[in-house]
């Protein structure tokens, strides 16, 4: 009689599940290996991919103040990200606390001037101007520069005189 049948030694057998994938486990058993990766779908069947975890050792690139080569993909995880975002929030709260409230700021008016016609045929400069319109303009602030502070201890800062945390006077 004939079979389809194929006869099959023990070694056959183990070098076959040798070849099989182990299962994938249930969520939670390896919590304590994440490991380094993760995997990733395609858009082809049966292929999958792959993206690395953000680690600032081997990702951060310190003498450019960017991301290293290669790593511009990683993902990146809670506990790497959170202090960065409570660390800019900071930045932006000092921020928001030096700057100067606009109402509280001294106002002048100056003339401002804008040409509107030119010598016909000659370059656009003040030089040229045969037509000026002036326009007064509200300037805000009590300061441009730090010499305007009168003081060592003060620098000017968003049309502010503040307090200077450098001063050597």
């Amino acid at each position: 009689f004939a079979t389809t049948s194929t006869v099959t030694s023990k070694d056959y057998v183990d070098a076959a599940d040798a070849l099989k994938q182990n299962k994938i486990p249930a969520t939670g058993t390896n919590a304590s290996t994440p490991g380094t990766t993760v995997v990733t779908y395609t858009s082809t069947a049966g292929t999958i991919g792959e993206r690395g975890i953000f680690d600032w050792d081997t990702g951060w690139d310190d003498e450019n103040s960017g991301v290293a080569s290669g790593h511009e993909g990683d993902l990146m995880t809670a506990g790497g990200i959170i202090p960065w975002v409570n660390y800019i929030q900071n930045d932006v709260s000092e921020l928001q606390d030096n700057m100067p409230n606009y109402n509280s700021l001294q106002k002048t008016t100056v003339a401002y001037k804008t040409c509107t016609d030119w010598v016909a045929g000659q370059s656009h400069t003040d030089a040229n101007c045969i037509l000026w319109n002036l326009s007064d303009i509200q300037v805000v602030g009590d300061c441009r520069s730090d010499s305007d502070c009168n003081s060592c201890h003060k620098m000017c800062r968003n049309g502010r005189c503040v307090d200077n945390p450098n001063a050597a006077c």
